[in-house]
Order: C-alpha cells, then structure tokens, then sequence
C-alpha cells in the first residue's frame, strides 16, 4: 500500500510511501530512499507492526544511526564518510526498520546510554552545595569535523567549575552523553542530581570565535543568566576564564570571583595548534583500542613536536601509554609503562598546578608496583581538584591494591556519583571489585567485577577478579566458565598479566593466582604457576593454602 509522501528534509523528500512486507515505511524519492518525513522527527516515519525487538546494527549503520542522532544531516555524514547522500537514507532507513523507532527523538532515545541507577527506583539527591552540569556545547560552525573544538571549549569549562571546592560537577563523560538531544532541561538536572544546566554553543568562523553560554535552574527550567562572548582564537582561553567566572558568580553569589583557582590554561602561550592536537588525542584515549591510542600518540607526538613544553600534551601522551599497557595492547608492558610513567613525571614538573597530571603519574607509578608514590600523587590531585572524579577514583583503585578497602570504596563511589555515564567507569567497578576481594566479601567482589566485565569485555581485570572471587566462593564451575569466556574474547591471557595490577601483599597475590590456576587459567611459558600440588612450591617462602576447598 502505497501514499504519497512529501517534507522539508535536508534536501526535501518527495515521492512515494510504501508499506513493506513487514509493515515498515519507507520512502522513495528522487534523493534516494530514506525514513519518511522530515528531520526533526516530528512525525511518524515507520509503521510498526507487533514484530519490535530491535536488530543489531552493522558497525556503518551504528556509525550513522550515532551521527545522525547527534544532529548531523544526510549531506554532512555523506562527507565525512565518502558516501552519496542517498545511500545515508538507505541506511537510515534500515536504522529505522531495525531498531523499531519512528523519529528522530526515537532514535535519541534508543541511542542513549543508560544511567548508572542511584539505588532501586531512586533518582540521584541533590549535594550539600551549589551542583551543576555543563552540557556539550553545540558547533555551530558547519562542519562537523570542527565539534572537537567545541568540545574543547566545554571540556576546559568542566575542569574550571570542577577545580572550585565549593561545586558539585558532573563530569563531562555523563553531561555529554545528552548531545543533540531535545530533552527537557528539569528531567535532566533530576536524572544527574543538580539545580543548574550550563548549555551553549561555538561558533568558529576565520580567526574569530563567538561563544554563547546559558545558565538554567533544574528547579523551574527557568535561565538564570545568559551571555555571548566574541573575540579571537587566540583569547579562546581567557574567553574559557570569562564564561567559568560568570557561572560561578551567578550560582554563589556571595563569594568572591579570587575564590576561582588559576585559569586551566595558563595564556603565556596561547598556542591553539597544540590545544587542538591535545584535545584530539584526548578524546581517542576513550575509545579504548589499539588503532585509537595509535593514532592518539602521532597527533600528540606532532603538538610536543610544536611545544614540547606543553604540560596538557605530556600529560595525555603519559595517558595513552598508560592505557596501551594496561588493555594488554604492547609487548612490552614495562617499557611502556615506565614511559608513561616518565612522561607523567615531566607533566607535573611543567605544572604542578594541573591535577591531571598528578592523576597521570599515580596511576602509571601503580603500574610500577610503587603503591606509596601512587598514592600520594594521587592525593594531591584530589587536593588541587576536589571535585575530579577520575583523581578519586584512581586513588580508591590505588588504596584498594594496598588493602585500605573501605577507604576505597568510598573513593569509588565518590567517582561514580559525580560522573555516572563515564564510558570508563569499568574502571571503577573494578575499583570495588578490587577492595570487596581484598577484604573477603567474595560474593559482592564477583558482583561489582560482572558489571565491569558488562562493560568493557576486553578488560583483563574483570574477568580475572570474577574468576577468583567465584572460586573463593566454592563456584568452581562458574570460575572455570568465567575463564573459558575470558579466554575467548583475550586468547593470550594468562597468570603473568596478574602483574599488570598487582596488590602489594605477596600472599594475597598468591592466593589469587591460584584460585585462577585452579579455575584454568594458565601459566605462560616463562614463567609456570603456583601450584600447591608441587612439593618445591609447597616449601616456598610465604606460601599458605590460598584458595578454599571447592
């Protein structure tokens, strides 16, 4: 059954509507074929039948369905990918037949991680002070290629806000995850927890850059203040240091703007060039692959290259080589992580004020096994910036290897509250997972390292953890099935990568690698397992039955 079928799409849809064999719309036009109606998905573009479970999208499907959900249009995915406009319809229009969705704000929707929950059925109180959420500005520069700049504008505002002891700041790997999206300002300050919204928009035009800033109450959707800001590129940052100081009059208003620490970056040096490669290489760091750290090292080796005085990009490259070693992507795990450690080292020396790279060289100096200097390092991060999450979640990681489990914890969930969508939050599960083990609370120590295992399946340390504390808890099957999973998403994995996170006491050390041993992992090569069937083992120093009777 066929209709006609018209809208005022990127480049106008006209033609004919057809209802499928499975009762799905989808229009032909001159422009190819696409979901009907227009862009704003005002309208309903698919006609469901009862048949709703949605498909797994190929990964150029999911790439679109991504792009388009975050408001880039037919021809501007075209360009970025090389492909007609029409055949973005094509896909568009499969996106829609899969995934069971008839708008755009559908595809919002669907697409949106969902939040870490508070508790059962509850939403997120508000803190004891003043709490905010800065979202991503919106580019308004016509090319999508240019968002890495607004997110860099945005980026350096959150770690402004955040560096004020008197805010509570959701942290951007949660308030960006509402890109593009039209959804009420009050459901999101519920959602996160805060009274205020910080929202905005970049727009980069020659060597001028024109920034706007609107500050809304959670409460009553209400603005509070609004402003714009135009200059040149390169005042970027002292126009940082404007709209941070504003927002955080307009909230406290009986504090002094000096209560504000020194600006992010610092302008002796406004080089924009190296800002951009920085924050390019940033952003790679969260897609958590070898091609991504790869290409992150090139475009930060070329801004130290440019400045090799620059704190920001020695700081991420430490980042980088950190992670490289740690996912199990390198050869050499030591090599590259006294690289970053090294790298980390020189950050802080560049600016001992930026409390990333503190964060950068306590959790390189773990990787080390040197657990004091982590945490202290990472003590000091959280002592320039109380409010940044990654610096406690690290340091509730670096107590939990040395046994400080409940100090921990509370670390951890410090992180969590304050950025709950971060896509590395597997980072914290395993946090808790870490301290749950060290003090024997074995079945909430499988718990927190499922969840971690959910979120990023190639993460060693969940799986591992998981393993152990299912073997601990007599679940001798479910260790030994948990093994056989890990080994199948990460055929390498064997005791030796223990050492890639170690806790400081040898014996628990022991312990858990035979729970592992016990449970199948294997022994590499050059190096063979414990094992408390060897008389030799048997006789070592420090060894004690680890692991309890099955």
């Amino acid at each position: 059954m066929c209709h006609d079928a018209s809208g005022p799409g990127d480049a106008g849809i006209s033609g004919r509507c057809c209802i499928s064999s499975r009762s799905h719309a989808v229009c032909w036009s001159a422009h190819g074929t696409g979901p009907c109606g227009n862009d704003t998905g005002s309208g309903s573009g698919i006609l469901n039948d009862e048949d709703t479970t949605p498909q797994p999208l190929t990964t150029r499907e999911s790439e679109i369905a991504h792009a388009y959900a975050a408001g880039e249009t037919y021809q501007q995915i075209a360009a970025r990918l090389n492909i007609a406009p029409s055949t973005v319809r094509t896909h568009l229009a499969t996106i829609y037949r899969k995934l069971g969705v008839s708008s755009k704000l559908d595809l919002h929707r669907h697409l949106r991680p969902a939040p870490v929950p508070a508790g059962p059925g509850t939403a997120p109180s508000l803190p004891d002070k003043p709490s905010i959420a800065v979202l991503a500005f919106d580019n308004m520069s016509g090319d999508p290629e240019q968002r890495y700049f607004s997110d860099g504008i945005t980026d350096e505002i959150i770690t402004a806000l955040s560096r004020s002891p008197w805010l509570f700041v959701i942290a951007r790997n949660t308030s960006f995850t509402y890109r593009g999206q039209a959804v009420d300002t009050r459901r999101i300050a519920a959602e996160l927890g805060v009274r205020f919204i910080l929202q905005g928009s970049v727009r980069r035009a020659g060597a001028r850059v024109r920034v706007t800033a609107q500050l809304l109450d959670g409460t009553s959707g209400g603005h509070v203040w609004s402003e714009r800001y135009d200059g040149a590129l390169a005042d970027v940052f002292a126009l940082q240091d404007e709209i941070t100081r504003n927002v955080v009059a307009s909230i406290l208003t009986r504090l002094h703007l000096t209560t504000l620490p020194e600006p992010v970056e610092r302008s002796a040096r406004p080089d924009l060039t190296v800002w951009e490669l920085t924050m390019r290489g940033w952003h790679l760091l969260y897609d958590f692959t070898p091609d991504s750290f790869a290409t992150a090292r090139w475009l930060l080796q070329r801004a130290l290259d440019r400045d090799p005085d620059s704190a920001e990009a020695t700081m991420v490259l430490s980042l980088i080589h950190h992670h490289d070693a740690l996912m199990g992507f390198v050869a050499d795990f030591r090599k590259t992580m006294t690289r970053a450690h090294a790298l980390a080292r020189r950050a802080t020396e560049l600016d001992g004020t930026n409390e990333y790279a503190h964060w950068a060289f306590g959790i390189s100096a773990w990787g080390l096994h040197r657990h004091d200097a982590s945490i202290a390092a990472l003590e000091r991060a959280v002592e320039i910036n109380p409010n940044c999450s990654l610096a406690h979640g690290s340091l509730g990681t670096a107590l939990a290897l040395v046994g400080r489990s409940d100090e921990a914890i509370a670390r951890q969930q410090i992180a969590i509250r304050s950025n709950p969508r971060d896509p590395s939050i597997f980072f914290r599960f395993t946090g808790i997972a870490l301290a749950h083990y060290a003090a024997g609370r074995f079945d909430e120590a499988a718990d927190w390292a499922g969840r971690a295992v959910h979120r990023m399946p190639r993460w060693y340390l969940g799986h591992v953890l998981l393993a152990a504390s299912q073997a601990q808890s007599r679940q001798d099957k479910a260790a030994a099935e948990t093994v056989r999973a890990a080994r199948a998403v990460l055929p390498d994995l064997t005791l030796a990568d223990l050492d890639r996170m170690p806790y400081r006491d040898a014996d628990r050390m022991e312990g858990l690698r035979a729970c592992l041993q016990r449970a199948g992992l294997p022994a590499p090569d050059t190096r063979p397992a414990i094992s408390p069937d060897r008389p030799a083992d048997r006789g070592r120093s420090g060894w004690h039955p680890p692991c309890r009777d099955g």
